[in-house]
C-alpha cells in the first residue's frame, strides 16, 4: 500500500471546512466546428482503467483523528463521480460561471475518494464550454496541477491523440508530487505554509546573527520586509466559502508599459495589481495609509547571480498603494523589487534561504492555532506569476481559450492573484474568501482601469 510523505499527511491535516486544501484551474474552450457542446465531455470521459495511478490513490483511513499516513488505491473508481456535466444559469454569462466555479472551489473533497474532480459546464451564451479542474494539494501541487492541464493539450490544431490529465502516462505525473514540481516557485499559500514552517526550522537552529547578516545593509536599500504591512481587512480570520473571478489581458498591454517606463513585465503586474487593491479597498471605505505590500515567488536564475543551486526565492514588494499617481507607483514598485533582487543576488546560498524563509514564515505561523493576529501581518497579500504557453494549445481540435488559476486563501492572507501567461495574453484568477473579501469581481474592473491608467500615464 503506497505511504504517504510527511508534506502531503500535513495538507490533509490541516484542512477544514474554512480551509480547503485543493488547488483548481478554470479552462475555456471553443468546441470545433459541427460538434455539440457535449462532445467536450465525451473526449474527457475516459474508462475506469485508464485512470494514472496516482489519481486513483485516496486516505487509507478518511477520518483518522491522528492524521493519513497512507493511500490506498482505488480499485473501483466511480468516474461519473469524478467526471461531472454541469450547466451555466441564465442569463449565461461569466459571471454565472464564476459563481458555480466559487461553489465548487470552497467545497471540500470527499475523502473516500480519490482527491480529484473534473466539471464540464455547457450553457455559455457565446457556445463556448468551460471545464474546472480541482486536485488536492496532496496529490499535486498548484503548479504541476497547471502543467498537467496543458500537457494535456497539443500545439497542432488537428492533434487528436489528446488525453485527459487524470488518463496521462504516469511518467507525465510522477514528477509532479507535492515538493517535486520544476523550479517554477511557490504558486500558493499550502506550497509556502510548507515552506514557511520548513525555513522557521532553519531559522531556529542557525540563530539569529546569519539573519542579520543578511540585512544588515537593508536599512536605506529601498528594500520591502515581512511586516512593513499594515492590517487589512484582508489579513483576519477566513470562513470556508469562497469567491473566483478572471480575466485575460492582452500581454502587449503590460510589455509597452514597461518598455516605455523602463521596467520589468513583474514591476507593471504589481503596479497594476497596486491600482486595483486601492481603488478596490477605498470603495470599501478600508483603505490604510500605509502601503500594502505582496509575497512573489521570483525566479533567482540570472547571469551574473552568484545564489548557485538557489533558483526560487520569496520576494516581498510594495504595491504603491498609498499613492494615487500611477507613476509614482509604478516606481516605489520598481525600486523595492530592484532592491530585493539586488539583495538576494549578494547573499550567500545560506543566507538566500534564511532570507526566503523568514519573508514567507509568518505565513506559516498564522495557521497556528496559537498565532495571534493582533499585530502586522508578513504581507498583505499574495501575487503569483507563473509563466505558460508561448503558443496556442488545442485539446483534439477544441482551442483552449484561457487557463484561470484558483487558488488557496487561509487565515490572515483572504484573497490570492495568480497569473499565467499564455501566448499573447495573461490569464488573470482571483480567488478569495467571500466573508473578508466582499465584492471581489469588482477587482476585474480595477484591474482593467489601472493598466488603462499606466497606458495613458507612459504614452
Amino acid at each position: 500500500m503506497p505511504g504517504m510523505g510527511p508534506v502531503d499527511s500535513g495538507f490533509l491535516l490541516i484542512e477544514s471546512r474554512e480551509h480547503p486544501m485543493h488547488v483548481g484551474g478554470l479552462q475555456l474552450f471553443t468546441v470545433p466546428d459541427g460538434e455539440s457542446p457535449t462532445w467536450v465531455r465525451d473526449q474527457l470521459t475516459v474508462e475506469s482503467d485508464q485512470i494514472s495511478p496516482r489519481f486513483r490513490l485516496k486516505p487509507k483511513d478518511p477520518v483518522g483523528l491522528l492524521g493519513n499516513f497512507r493511500w490506498s488505491v482505488d480499485q473501483h473508481l466511480d468516474i461519473d463521480h469524478h467526471i461531472r456535466r454541469s450547466a451555466v444559469p441564465g442569463p449565461h454569462r461569466l459571471r454565472e460561471l464564476f459563481e458555480l466555479t466559487s461553489r465548487w472551489q470552497g467545497s471540500l473533497l470527499d475523502r473516500h475518494r480519490p482527491l480529484w474532480e473534473a466539471h464540464v459546464v455547457e450553457g455559455l451564451e457565446d457556445g463556448r464550454v468551460a471545464v474546472f479542474s480541482k486536485i488536492h494539494h496532496a496529490l499535486v501541487d498548484g503548479v504541476s496541477a497547471l502543467h498537467l492541464m496543458q500537457q494535456a493539450c497539443s500545439a497542432d490544431p488537428n492533434a487528436m491523440d489528446c488525453m485527459p490529465p487524470y488518463a496521462l502516462p504516469s511518467a507525465h505525473v510522477e514528477g509532479t508530487v507535492s515538493g517535486k514540481s520544476p523550479g517554477l516557485g511557490i504558486p500558493n499559500p499550502a506550497a509556502l505554509l510548507r515552506s514557511g514552517l520548513d525555513l522557521a526550522g532553519e531559522l531556529a537552529t542557525i540563530g539569529p546573527n546569519s539573519l542579520k547578516v543578511a540585512y544588515r545593509s537593508l536599512r536605506d536599500t529601498g528594500l520591502t520586509t515581512p511586516f512593513d504591512a499594515p492590517r487589512t481587512i484582508l489579513n483576519g480570520r477566513i470562513g470556508g466559502s469562497r469567491r473566483f473571478v478572471a480575466q485575460s489581458f492582452d500581454i502587449n498591454r503590460f510589455r509597452q508599459v514597461a518598455k516605455s517606463s523602463d521596467v520589468s513585465f513583474n514591476d507593471v503586474v504589481l503596479a497594476v495589481c497596486g491600482g486595483a487593491l486601492r481603488r478596490y479597498l477605498a470603495e470599501l471605505d478600508e483603505l490604510p495609509d500605509r502601503s500594502l505590500t505582496a509575497m512573489c515567488p521570483v525566479n533567482l536564475r540570472d547571469e551574473s547571480s552568484e545564489v548557485g543551486g538557489n533558483q526560487i526565492g520569496a520576494m516581498i514588494s510594495t504595491l504603491g498603494t498609498d499613492v494615487d499617481d500611477p507613476l509614482e507607483r509604478l516606481e516605489d514598485v520598481h525600486e523595492s523589487t530592484a532592491a530585493a533582487k539586488q539583495t538576494m543576488r549578494e547573499l550567500s546560498p545560506l543566507q538566500l534561504l534564511l532570507m526566503s524563509g523568514y519573508n514567507v514564515a509568518g505565513l506559516g505561523l498564522s495557521m497556528l492555532p496559537t498565532y495571534s493576529l493582533g499585530g502586522r501581518p508578513p504581507f498583505n497579500v499574495i501575487i503569483s506569476n507563473v509563466p505558460g504557453p508561448r503558443k496556442q494549445l488545442y485539446f483534439n481540435g477544441a482551442h483552449l481559450e484561457g487557463t484561470y488559476p484558483a487558488s488557496i486563501p487561509v487565515d490572515g492572507m483572504a484573497m490570492n492573484i495568480t497569473l499565467v501567461t499564455y501566448d499573447d495574453q495573461v490569464d488573470f484568477g482571483i480567488t478569495a474568501c467571500r466573508q473578508s473579501a466582499p465584492s471581489v469581481q469588482r477587482m476585474i474592473h480595477h484591474l482593467e482601469d489601472s493598466l488603462a491608467e499606466l497606458e495613458q500615464a507612459t504614452a
